[in-house]
């Protein structure tokens, strides 16, 4: 990757961003910059090519980004690339001039390549309603540069621009097309000087502290047991992998945005990414960085920033080392460590604490544990010479019945002996009178059934008497059958059907 493309595209899209008021990501995502770093397209075609770049994003921002890979690939060639054959100079002359429009147009796409730092002195300044104009000079010659700012970034940047004082502008040169004049197009500004710089700090705490912004009431208690953490540091360097190496294995979901972190150009990324952690799922937002003096560290006594931190709804911890004064964004964090190894530490508190109040329970269990057993150990050997006792007793009250039963036993024998002798005297009487009963009953059984031999009616039957019935009942009147009506006739041999034809009442 060209490190150098990357820091241009990236300057470059936080102009644009400015001028659009929009946030860097809806400009370009870092990993589409990073993508075109990387693979340096030199063609519309190379340029589509490239994840988060459409036909609507190459119409509006395509040709500054081909003019940034092409300035860097130019850079990149050898000296002799650079030479021009006389062929080719004449070649030149006869080419179609330049408009002056198109010609500021190529020398400003140059220019803002060429972004910079300068470090002069305010010799004039005005500010208006969307913009500010001032003039650096150069302490040394007296050197004046023009510059031009809007009013957005010189409150995003929190300095208070006075004439006399010495500032540090980062930006690049442009010429104003109407006017033809060279100016420096600012996009931020910070004071130059360890005293200049500690002044500020100060009247900006005192103005937070009479506000309240760093009073504990304020403050968001860090949730317990929290899993799901916004990250904000720079990708390279050692604070990430510090952080994240003491961070501890407890099942945590990190999101990481990676952003400057040295000095006021950080004000922006910071911002940005403490924006895109607004309406996240998170438990906790860290923001970390190295140890630094006031000037590396001024994105973290911005005014912006600060009032951001203040106002954001999920607890932030901040971890920013620091030589002297602590960061106003430490301040106005809901908890504020020394380092982002202690942050770290902060999120693993709570778990570390669960898991050594796991291991205690543990312990506590194990020797409650150990101590019912000796107890019912103790019970049980007690229980046991109990039961031997009783168990003794029984047999000892088992063998007294079984010799009582046994005597029982042997009387009961008697008793049945005595019994059995009886009844065998008495049997032969006993059978010689049932037999008598049996003779009187079979006399009486014999007379019973003559009587009932001379009264059956089928026994008339055999003297010229018949049995008349219908539909099995026995006819006794004539009133019991009709004409026409089926009957039978029951004679000594057999049984007659017939049917009525007439009837005769006498």
């Amino acid at each position: 990757m060209d490190k150098i493309l990357l820091q241009k595209l990236k300057d470059w899209r936080g102009v644009i961003a400015q001028n659009e008021s929009v946030e860097l990501f809806r400009v370009l995502p870092n990993k589409t910059i990073e993508n075109i770093a990387t693979t340096k397209p030199a063609t519309k075609e190379e340029l589509l090519a490239i994840k988060g770049i459409k036909d609507k994003k190459f119409n509006k921002y395509g040709k500054d980004i081909l003019a940034l890979v092409n300035g860097s690939r130019k850079n990149a060639e050898a000296v002799s690339d650079i030479e021009i054959s006389k062929t080719d100079k004449d070649n030149d002359r006869n080419k179609k001039p330049y408009t002056v429009s198109n010609y500021l147009n190529l020398l400003n796409s140059k220019l803002r390549e060429q972004g910079a730092r300068i470090q002069g002195e305010i010799s004039s300044l005005d500010i208006r309603e969307e913009y500010l104009f001032f003039s650096l000079k150069d302490k040394d010659d007296g050197s004046l540069l023009r510059c031009f700012m809007w009013k957005s970034n010189y409150v995003l940047s929190g300095v208070l621009l006075e004439v006399g004082i010495e500032i540090i502008v980062e930006g690049f040169s442009e010429v104003y097309k109407l006017t033809g004049r060279l100016s420096f197009r600012a996009s931020t500004v910070e004071l130059v000087g360890e005293g200049a710089l500690k002044k500020a700090y100060d009247q900006l705490k005192k103005k937070f502290e009479k506000e309240g912004l760093f009073a504990i009431e304020r403050k968001k208690p860090i949730p317990e047991f929290s899993q799901k953490i916004g990250l904000i540091t720079s990708e390279t360097g050692a604070v990430i992998h510090d952080f994240l190496n003491n961070l501890g294995k407890h099942g945590y979901q990190i999101k990481f945005v990676a952003s400057r972190v040295e000095g006021q150009v950080a004000v922006r990324d910071l911002l940005s990414a403490i924006n895109f952690f607004d309406k996240k799922d998170i438990d906790v937002l860290v923001i970390i960085r190295g140890g630094g003096s006031l000037e590396s560290l001024q994105a973290f006594n911005n005014e912006a920033l600060v009032r951001r931190i203040t106002n954001f709804n999920t607890p932030i911890i901040c971890g920013i080392g620091h030589d002297k004064d602590i960061p106003l964004a430490s301040l106005a964090a809901d908890l504020m460590v020394s380092t982002p190894t202690a942050a770290a530490v902060v999120l693993n508190k709570s778990w570390q604490a669960a898991l050594s109040n796991i291991q205690n329970f543990e312990q506590d269990i194990i020797n409650k544990y150990q101590r019912l057993l000796v107890n019912r150990k103790h019970q049980l050997e007690i229980s046991t010479h109990e039961l031997i006792s009783r168990s003794t007793f029984i047999f000892k009250r088992f063998e007294a019945v079984k010799h009582r039963l046994n005597n029982k036993l042997m009387e009961l024998g008697y008793i049945l002996a005595d019994t059995k002798k009886t009844l065998k005297r008495f049997s032969g009487l006993l059978l010689t009178n049932l037999q008598r009963s049996i003779d009187r009953l079979n006399d009486y059984l014999k007379g019973a059934g003559k009587r009932l031999h001379d009264v059956n009616p089928m026994s008339q039957l055999k003297l010229g008497y018949s049995l008349t019935s219908i539909k099995g009942k026995v006819v006794r009147s004539v009133k019991q059958v009709g004409r026409g009506e089926k009957i039978d006739i029951r004679v000594s041999d057999g049984e007659i059907k017939s049917q009525v034809k007439n009837i005769i009442i006498k």
